[in-house]
């Protein structure tokens, strides 16, 4: 029997893929039945687009690791999206001709990740906010001691802002620096790109790509538990296919 007998998606695929109460699930705030077939559609067209092994991607091991993997400490998460299935909307604010959205799937993907390889991962992101940090330190004190600032507001009174304003530039492009040799140093032994993860690459092969403004560098989030159900989990049984939507008194309403 289904857990709740008045949702159509109740303990199907989606449902628990969701992984919610029902009085926190938005499924339930939807009564058409063309839209909640369309919503378990679009989620099987998703579930189709991801490699067989997607699941090894929560291992108990490392999948950082280049060689001989570390045991898993943790998960790094990241928003992987794919053009399918189609989804419109209107031009303007929704409103509109309706034109094809860039994303028609939004995978949050958790990955296996070691104590060694989180480190380096978080350097790569920090070295670049440290380096500004430091030189921006620099800048102020440059201005700030007596000896020296008196000196440049007497060469002009905006001085002082374009020492601090360079110094600001300046430790941006040292980060940069800094942070691409740090993750050309590191790269042959931690995975720094997501995409250089097998499993992630065949996902790449398939469609997905990162949502994130740059490839180069994949920007993670860190965390404990894992934010991703196991596809075998959410498949192992369904017993409320979609074409009972019809018999279901939610619907009915």
């Amino acid at each position: 029997m289904a857990k709740n007998e008045k949702c159509a998606i109740s303990d199907s695929a989606l449902c628990k893929w969701l992984d919610k109460d029902c009085k926190d699930c938005y499924i339930s705030g939807l009564r058409e039945k063309d839209d909640l077939g369309k919503m378990l559609e679009n989620f099987e067209v998703t579930l189709s687009l991801l490699p067989d092994d997607f699941d090894d991607l929560q291992s108990d091991e490392c999948q950082f690791c280049k060689g001989e993997k570390n045991k898993r400490a943790g998960y790094a998460i990241v928003d992987l999206a794919h053009i399918e299935p189609e989804s419109k909307r209107g031009m303007f604010f929704g409103i509109g001709k309706k034109v094809r959205q860039r994303i028609g799937s939004l995978m949050p993907v958790s990955i296996s990740i070691c104590k060694d390889c989180r480190r380096v991962l978080r350097w790569v992101e920090g070295i670049k906010w440290l380096s500004i940090a430091v030189i921006f330190a620099i800048a102020v004190a440059i201005v700030a001691i007596p000896a020296t600032g008196d000196a440049i507001v007497q060469a002009s009174e905006a001085l002082p802002y374009a020492v601090i304003i360079a110094g600001i530039l300046l430790g941006y492009i040292l980060g940069k620096v800094a942070s691409g040799a740090y993750m050309k140093a590191k790269s042959e032994q931690t995975c720094i790109n997501v995409f250089d993860i097998p499993v992630c690459n065949s996902m790449k092969n398939r469609g997905w790509f990162l949502v994130q403004d740059n490839p180069d560098i994949t920007r993670f989030i860190f965390s404990k538990k894992s934010s991703t159900k196991k596809v075998a989990d959410i498949l192992k049984k369904d017993e409320n296919p979609k074409e009972d939507f019809s018999q279901t008194s939610f619907l009915e309403d």
